[in-house]
């Protein structure tokens, strides 16, 4: 989060992106959406160590008394302690991110082809649903920790005008 000369932060703001480009019998949907502005905080069991619980491998950057130069983390231990559970800037991250939502490539058979047929049109497209995620934090994002992951779905399939 920038915070300006007086120490106030910009309001975030949400934006999109509508696109759709034709050219002959081919048509290319673009949909997309962000945020900038926000900043979250990595607050959740995956970022700490809490006694002999689980915990993930981005801990490994730990600060010790042997990594003091290389560390990646701040300190943390493997006793029952509040130490590991501090809020500091540490653990602020901004969400500004851009979601590559939709992309739908279509293409539309021409209509004279079925002059003489029961069938009116055909198009076929292919389809793939929260493709991307643009952000620094783009990994943290797309496991969606504590929640389900985001999943990218492919569709292709057809539409028959009778």
């Amino acid at each position: 989060m920038d915070l300006g000369h007086n120490g106030w932060a910009a309001a975030p703001f949400t934006f999109g992106l509508n696109l759709t480009l034709k050219w002959k019998n081919l048509t290319l949907f673009v949909l997309g959406s962000g945020n900038s502005g926000a900043i979250g905080f990595k607050n959740s069991s995956y970022y700490w160590v809490n006694g002999a619980a689980k915990y993930s491998d981005v801990v490994w950057g730990r600060w010790t008394e042997a990594t003091k130069n290389t560390a990646t983390y701040p300190r943390l231990t493997t006793t029952a302690s509040s130490n590991n559970f501090q809020n500091s800037t540490f653990w602020l991250y901004k969400t500004n991110r851009f979601n590559l939502s939709r992309v739908q490539l279509t293409y539309d058979f021409d209509k004279s082809v079925f002059k003489q047929g029961f069938v009116r049109g055909l198009s076929v497209y292919f389809k793939g649903d929260d493709l991307l995620v643009f952000s620094k934090e783009h990994k943290m994002m797309e496991t969606n920790i504590g929640s389900a992951p985001q999943y990218r779905f492919y569709n292709f399939g057809f539409k028959i005008s009778f």
